[in-house]
């Protein structure tokens, strides 16, 4: 596969706001692992690559814990990581340092350099694997035993990622994540679908604030069910040409 390297750093920055006002799912490549982790950018440090008030300093991008948790020890004793996305269907990839753990946050995230370059795969005339999202709309669940008054919550669902869902929690409910702890297990949640709803366990996997957008001040809740990624299904598609970014 060749690769075309993107180096204005406007576009750059374009490209990782996207990803966190998307809250886009990454793959980190740590040396020497054979299989990679997941993980999503959920901050940047510096707005404005352009008006740096250091000279050689950089914004600093925040991601969170990785999946599976063995990468969450492996990034922090490795110098650098390899990190692929998708922007507009476009793969693309880059190399970025392990600064630190990032203390902005209730619950652990890490800090990694803003690149100076992204390279971008060029497309041609090939089968690629995608997924078909699931459609999901809407999703509710109470805390049962754990909850004295057994509430019932009811949320919409943004988004669908290979590991499971991410529902909106706004801050009229903002309690609730008060009451639930990254790892804890939820039962009996209800997901529906436009046509169907399934009934599935599953866990808490991080609790993300949303700092722009139409959802700005409001947390995303990652929930991770294996019932929930078999409804990821892999489809063939084709994909031709070069779309410019």
């Amino acid at each position: 596969m060749a690769w075309q390297p993107l180096n204005n750093k406007q576009k750059i920055m374009l490209i990782f706001k996207h990803l966190v006002n998307n809250q886009t799912e990454i793959e980190i490549r740590v040396k020497g692992e054979k299989t990679g982790f997941t993980s999503k950018f959920i901050n940047i440090n510096q707005d404005n690559i352009l008006s740096e008030s250091e000279i050689g300093k950089r914004p600093e991008l925040i991601i969170e814990q990785l999946i599976p948790e063995k990468g969450n020890n492996l990034i922090q004793s490795s110098p650098e990581v390899t990190v692929g996305f998708l922007i507009q269907q476009n793969i693309c990839r880059c190399t970025l340092e392990y600064i630190g753990t990032s203390s902005t946050y209730p619950y652990l995230s890490y800090k990694l350099n803003f690149p100076e370059s992204i390279e971008i795969a060029e497309k041609r005339r090939e089968e690629r694997i995608v997924y078909e999202q699931p459609e999901f709309i809407s999703v509710e669940f109470s805390l049962g035993k754990k909850s004295k008054e057994n509430k019932l919550y009811k949320f919409n669902v943004i988004n669908c990622s290979n590991h499971g869902l991410g529902i909106i929690i706004t801050p009229k409910y903002f309690d609730l994540l008060k009451k639930i702890n990254v790892g804890e297990k939820l039962e009996d949640i209800t997901f529906y679908a436009t046509w169907t709803m399934i009934s599935v366990n599953g866990t808490v996997r991080h609790k993300t604030k949303i700092n722009e957008g139409k959802y700005k001040g409001s947390y995303i809740l990652g929930i991770e069910s294996p019932e929930i990624i078999e409804s990821c299904k892999p489809m063939k598609v084709k994909k031709t040409g070069t779309r410019k970014i």
